[in-house]
């Protein structure tokens, strides 16, 4: 296949790519009974490697307003999945946990899709997996260093 039609088709793939997974988060949202947006705040701060997070990390890592980032964090504790604490080494600071048993429900909406996903990267060769690891990690770099950017340029 030549390079042009090559990379056509990856561009139109990774277009897709973000279609099909706003849908999916969509689809997760209702059956949890939140909003997409809650949804994302609740994803980042269950994979963020800081833990516990605070709402201004969260904040930073989703580019949302701290206003928006409040209205998601009432709306994750009124369906009993996060409960905001003060933190006990700076009573200013906020810390976000999640509530026992919250991890489980949130993963069982994932679990069907990672589980084939799982199976699907034990069909690849560890080269193919790494090859895979660094083109989604350069991605995720190229989207948050032109997210910056271009609020720095705002700014």
């Amino acid at each position: 296949m030549p390079h042009v039609e090559r990379s056509a088709e990856i561009v139109k793939l990774r277009f897709m790519l973000g279609v099909k997974l706003a849908a999916f988060n969509q689809f997760v949202a209702a059956r949890l009974g939140l909003s997409v947006t809650d949804l994302e705040c609740l994803e980042v701060a269950y994979f963020d490697e800081v833990q516990p997070v605070t709402p201004g990390r969260l904040s930073k890592l989703t580019g949302l307003s701290p206003g928006s980032i409040t209205t998601s964090l009432k709306s994750l504790e009124k369906a009993g999945l996060i409960a905001r604490e003060p933190d006990p080494t700076d009573g200013r600071r906020i810390l976000l946990r999640f509530i026992p048993g919250s991890r489980a429900t949130i993963s069982a909406c994932f679990e069907a899709v990672n589980r084939n996903l799982a199976e699907f990267d034990d069909t690849l060769g560890s080269e193919q997996m790494e090859s895979i690891k660094n083109y989604l990690s350069v991605m995720l770099r190229i989207i948050d260093d032109h997210m910056a950017d271009a609020t720095n340029r705002l700014a």
